[in-house]
Parts: C-alpha cells; structure tokens; sequence
C-alpha cells in the first residue's frame, strides 16, 4: 500500500464523473476571472492575461474542445528563483491557459474531498475554511482550558513527493479514471508532483497529509496547511502529543520542522502566522 493510502484502507469511492465539470465552458471561463485577478507572471509561451482576455470566449472553447477530446497536453512550465520569507523558492509557473486547466482540476475535485475526505478541523488550502475560522476554532479549545499547544509544522511537506502515491490517494476519493489520468499528466509536466507554483499543489499536499490526519483524529487538534496544533490541558500531555504527532509523520516519510515546532502556551492571534 502506498504512503498515501495509509490510514485510508477499504475505501471504495462513489461512482461519479468528474469530467464534465473540467470540460464545461462557463465553469473554464469562471476559473479564467477568478485567476485574472491575481495576474502573475507569464508561463513559457510568454502570454499574459492581458493578452489572454482579448479573445477569452473563442480560447476557452477551444480549450473546452480540446480537454474533451483528450487532446489537450500542458505547456512546459517556466521555472523561477524567488526570494521569500529568507530563502529562495524555486517556482514552477504553468502558462495561463494552464493554470486554468488546474484550477477546473482543483475546483472539481473539491467538491468530492471537503464533502468527503477533509476533516473538520482541516483549514487553509481547502474552500472558505481560512486562517480566521481556525483561530475561531482554536479560541474554543483555549477557552475549555486547553492551553498548552503542541505545535508542529510541517518541514518540506511539498518535497519528495511520489507521484503515483499523490494520484492513488486521490483515487481512494475519486473514481473518473479520466479525471484522474488528467491530473497524473499535469503532474508529470511539472519538476516535482508538489511543485511551488502549480495550482494543484496546496490540494495535492492535503491529500498527502491526510493519512497524518486520519492517525490524530482523535486528538483536539488543528490542521492550517502543513502546521498541526493539538490542544492540552498541560504541558505533560502537549509533549506526548507533540511526539504522537512526529510520529504519524514519519509513518508517511515527513518530519516536523526543528525550527518551527514547539510546546507553548499561545494567544490566539499568535497561531498559524506564515513564515
């Protein structure tokens, strides 16, 4: 069994066709907006969205078109060097249309796996569930006097990734073998299956992670992307938890980052902060 299904044996996914979602016109053309308004770099074919939007309704039926037919194949990703939070990302960017082509991916996908496969105190990298609402849900467990945190984040939960095992943990949620043979193409056009910059990342990473979650669901714990806070009633038991929490990780080949973990007694506002 794959490092991704672990923790998920017996799981037979409904019968559902995810297909007509990624090939639909009007939800291509939504997806096109909604990546419109973050602008970014160009990919490698060199077009921008300003250029893209020109003649946007005959390129996303064409788009549509080609995803339906099978004929669609991804562009060679351009890759860049930035500096962020101290240290430099390597970044993969897709070309527009691309990144399109994720977003419909992630978008349909989502409605299976936050129905389904998300637990409920999952937040950040899944739909209207960010950093505000975990703070939320971290006030009631510090209010019910669990103070102390165990508080581990993830190191380099993007890197190393398999492949086959990101696709076959998609699988135990999701059966349109179409939908997920088009996700594998994506993922092999890219450097690494979890490379910075595709838009499939942050989704691709929950289901890497969700193995670690299924092994703490009982635990009064709180997942904001690659960081994982259980709450304590002392000290005593938030080390115990921290050591639990090392320990599901490393049954998935991830660690937690030396640096950025730590038992603590936080104010709500301290929790999930990037960087």
């Amino acid at each position: 069994m794959s490092a991704a299904t672990a923790g998920q044996a017996g799981r037979h996914p409904a019968a559902h066709t995810l297909m007509p979602l990624v090939t639909d016109p009007v939800r291509l053309k939504n997806c096109a907006r909604a990546l419109m308004r973050h602008r970014g770099s160009p990919g490698s074919d060199g077009i921008r969205w300003t250029q893209y939007r020109r003649d946007l309704d005959r390129r996303i039926a064409n788009l549509a078109t080609r995803l339906s037919a099978g004929t669609w194949a991804p562009a060679p990703a351009r890759h860049v060097v930035l500096p962020s939070w101290g240290k430099d990302i390597a970044l993969a960017i897709p070309t527009v249309e691309d990144r399109i082509v994720h977003r419909a991916l992630r978008e349909a996908a989502e409605l299976i796996l936050c129905a389904d496969a998300y637990p409920d105190w999952m937040y950040g990298w899944r739909p209207r569930a960010g950093r505000v609402d975990a703070l939320h849900a971290a006030a009631s467990h510090l209010t019910a006097g669990r103070n102390w945190v165990a508080d581990l984040d993830v190191a380099a939960a993007t890197r190393d990734a398999d492949l086959n095992s990101l696709v076959d943990g998609l699988a135990c949620w999701i059966s349109d073998g179409t939908f997920l043979a088009l996700v594998r193409t994506v993922l092999e056009n890219l450097p690494t299956p979890l490379a910075p910059g595709s838009g499939l990342t942050p989704m691709l990473t929950n289901i890497r992670l969700l193995p670690v979650d299924e092994r703490l669901r009982d635990l009064p714990v709180i997942r904001v992307t690659d960081n994982y806070t259980v709450f304590c009633l002392d000290r005593a038991h938030a080390e115990l938890h921290a050591a639990r929490v090392a320990d599901a990780l490393s049954a998935q080949g991830l660690r937690p980052s030396p640096t950025k973990s730590h038992v603590w007694q936080p104010n709500p506002e301290d929790l999930y902060l990037a960087g």
